[in-house]
């Protein structure tokens, strides 16, 4: 049995014919385990379900369609649905602050959670259940997006304070397998030729390893004095291959050596893996630069985001340029930063920043500008401000890479 794809890379799908009985919180106990981003019931029979990525609804789509059903399940039907890209601060939130549909809230002060505090929460979008008590509850939200909001929104209310607020584990989330502890993902090289750059020992690196269309360095550090570099790998199996192909090319090597970091990093979290899944990179993007003196002023602030390794870019067009980070936190943090207080940031104005990525299409984070203009109450002494948007970069001839 197969389902027709519409939409090439669709990271949606809708199933129909579901019994108008059938709740949300019940219809997704009965679905396989998703990466789900938002669920969004259109009718009592049809529900409709964003994926983070095309790959993650392809998976359900399979399993939904090969496994035995539920009996509610028997009649429904299933397609892919036209979606719109992944909005990018959505993934550097699950990425960097392991955001998912559930936040988790308990009482530190003695105090119990206030009788309208559900009703609060409905104003950040859809919930599909809760559990509480006087002193602690487990919201699940319909999207992430709603989560972050509610997150947000509870931190900074004065009424919570004291309260501890937090992403929670959403159990219906088809969640990686942990590596096996054995596991290893850091590797020194030691003896790299004088002159050496990080960026050319990383083309290095990527040029033995196959086309996986996704990022698979988590950080790199170059200590140049002592011709030596720490490299911290997503995967292991990107790491061991790298590590081979060292040790069977000695002779190609130019007496560079490899081996394993004795003090490893800190495991790869589930949730940063599967943000790299959806698309997440050291490099992000820029585009709709206006003109060679913005891009300068772009190049100087990301540097004090992050250490930069590398800003490629086209002589003739210099409305775009890429960003690489030395790690992907980096890139996270610049993101964040940015979309959080863009104020503060006016090398950016009237851009949209994303991944370097093509393992999905995102939605790139749209900077605005806050321009002074002039209006009649200017004679009168006082000053009228207004929010100019950058244009949607569906409309013009510079697209985000």
């Amino acid at each position: 049995m197969s389902v027709l794809r519409k939409h090439v890379f669709a990271r949606s799908v809708v199933l129909r014919q579901l019994p108008p009985s059938l709740d949300v919180e019940q219809a997704l106990s009965c679905f396989p385990h998703g990466r789900f981003h938002d669920i969004i019931p259109r009718s009592k029979d049809v529900l409709a379900i964003k994926f983070l990525d095309s790959r993650s609804a392809t998976q359900f789509t399979q399993k939904f369609l090969l496994s035995p059903r539920a009996p509610p399940l028997k009649d429904a039907t299933i397609e892919y649905d036209q979606t719109s890209p992944l909005p990018v601060d959505i993934l550097t939130a699950i990425g960097l602050r392991n955001a998912s549909r559930v936040i988790r809230v308990s009482s530190n002060n003695v105090k119990d959670i206030p009788e309208d505090f559900i009703d609060e929460l409905r104003k950040c979008g859809s919930i599909e259940s809760v559990e509480s008590d006087k002193r602690k509850a487990v919201i699940h939200f319909m999207s992430i997006d709603a989560a972050m909001k509610a997150l947000d929104m509870l931190r900074t209310n004065k009424t919570y304070a004291g309260y501890s607020v937090y992403y929670g584990f959403d159990q219906k989330c088809d969640t990686p397998l942990p590596y096996p502890a054995s596991s290893r993902t850091d590797l020194v090289l030691t003896g790299l030729p004088k002159g050496t750059t990080t960026s050319e020992l990383l083309r290095r690196i990527q040029s033995g390893l196959p086309d996986l269309n996704r990022e698979v360095v988590r950080s790199v550090v170059y200590d140049e004095s002592n011709a030596k570099a720490f490299i911290n790998f997503l995967e292991p199996a990107v790491a061991k291959i790298v590590f081979d192909s060292f040790n069977n090319a000695e002779s190609s090597t130019g007496g560079v050596s490899v081996s394993w970091c004795r003090n490893a990093s800190n495991p790869v979290s589930a949730s940063l893996r599967m943000a790299v899944s959806a698309g997440a990179s050291r490099t992000l993007t820029v585009s709709h630069l206006e003109n060679v003196q913005q891009l300068r002023r772009v190049l100087k602030a990301a540097r004090k985001l992050g250490t930069v390794l590398n800003h490629p870019y086209d002589p003739s067009n210099i409305k775009t340029v890429n960003i690489e980070f030395a790690d992907i936190f980096s890139a996270f943090k610049a993101i964040e930063r940015i979309g959080k207080n863009m104020d503060s940031y006016p090398e950016f104005a009237n851009t949209f920043i994303s991944f370097a990525t093509s393992t999905n299409k995102l939605k790139p984070l749209k900077i605005v500008r806050v321009q002074t203009i002039s209006t009649p109450e200017l004679q009168k002494g006082t000053e009228a401000t207004q929010t100019q948007a950058a244009p949607n970069p569906s409309s013009s001839t510079t697209e985000v890479s």
